[in-house]
């Protein structure tokens, strides 16, 4: 690995990690997603011709990385036709909490709150990286916060 490879590795790779993580809730669909995408992110360097920032670029990856992972997930637990889910415990820190409640939320509405409440970007980067117009994105921003707002209230009253 080049210097500046591994330097755009150790950059990136922790956010890369604990988004997949918090979206995926398993630690080897998380590695393994990192993995993939940072394969995709260096292949495909070359052909980076710039139009977004580096960061953009591979978030963009990664967040295709993790709704394929997403999806490879379902299928799989259909075949085994998983009926039985654990039931909903009360998670006793804040960011249980808020992990619980963002596990509640679909990928259209919990990427986007993601990508700008914990990782900082802006609704114009996360449109580039969601392929979305800018209004979409903050529609479904403030879609998603609705449902967390409500779903949080629902969980006081239990």
């Amino acid at each position: 690995m080049t210097p500046e490879a591994e330097n755009l590795y150790k950059a990136h790779s922790k956010y890369v990690y604990s988004n997949a993580l918090r979206l995926l809730r398993n630690k080897q669909d998380a590695e393994d997603v990192t993995q993939n995408v940072f394969i995709k992110f260096f292949a495909a360097l070359s052909s980076f011709r710039g139009d977004s920032s580096v960061r953009t670029y591979l978030y963009r990856i990664a967040v295709n990385e993790i709704m394929d992972m997403s999806r490879k997930r379902k299928v799989r637990e259909n075949k085994m036709e998983q009926v039985a889910s654990p039931e909903y415990t009360k998670p006793q820190t804040g960011k249980m909490e808020l992990d619980s409640l963002l596990s509640k939320l679909d990928d259209e509405h919990k990427i986007p709150i993601l990508l700008s409440e914990i990782n900082g970007f802006t609704y114009k980067e996360i449109a580039e990286i969601l392929n979305l117009n800018e209004g979409t994105v903050k529609s479904r921003i403030h879609r998603g916060m609705a449902k967390l707002i409500a779903a949080a209230q629902k969980e006081k009253t239990k």
